[in-house]
C-alpha cells in the first residue's frame, strides 16, 4: 500500500466546509452520489478539473472523530497561509514547526467545522 488514491472528510456543517475551503484553497465541490445505492449527502472537493477528494455530511447525531488521518496541503508562504485561516474563521492550532532537513516545516489548523488540516512548505523562511 504506497499511494493515496482518494481522501475524505466528514462534517456536520458541509456548506460552511465548502464555504471556508474555496475561499482558502480554490476548491470547488460538485454533488455526487445522490441517485446512487450510497443515496448520501455528498460532495467531490476539485482542485481545478480534478476530483481530489470527497465531502459528507456526518450524522449529527454520532460522536465527532477523535483520531484519523490528517491532510497537508503544500503553501509557499506557510505565514500567509495560516493568517489567512485565522481571517476566514478558522483556529491556528500550530504556527511554523521545524523538522529539520530542507524542505520540513509545517503548521497545524482546524477550519470552522472542526476538521484538522496542515500547511506544509519547503521554505525555511517566508519567501
Amino acid at each position: 500500500m504506497d499511494k493515496v488514491v482518494w481522501w475524505e472528510v466528514e462534517t456536520t456543517d458541509p456548506e460552511l466546509f465548502q464555504q471556508f475551503h474555496a475561499a482558502l484553497s480554490g476548491w470547488s465541490f460538485e454533488p455526487a452520489f445522490e441517485d446512487t445505492e450510497l443515496g448520501a449527502d455528498y460532495w467531490i472537493i476539485k482542485a481545478g478539473d480534478r476530483g481530489i477528494g470527497g465531502l459528507q455530511r456526518a450524522d449529527p447525531s454520532a460522536p465527532p472523530p477523535s483520531a484519523g488521518p490528517r491532510l497537508y496541503v503544500a503553501v509557499d508562504d506557510l505565514e500567509a497561509g495560516l493568517d489567512r485561516v485565522a481571517a476566514l474563521g478558522g483556529l491556528v492550532e500550530r504556527s511554523r514547526v521545524a523538522l529539520g532537513g530542507a524542505d520540513r516545516w509545517f503548521g497545524i489548523f482546524r477550519d470552522p467545522t472542526g476538521v484538522s488540516f496542515g500547511m506544509w512548505t519547503g521554505h525555511a523562511t517566508r519567501p
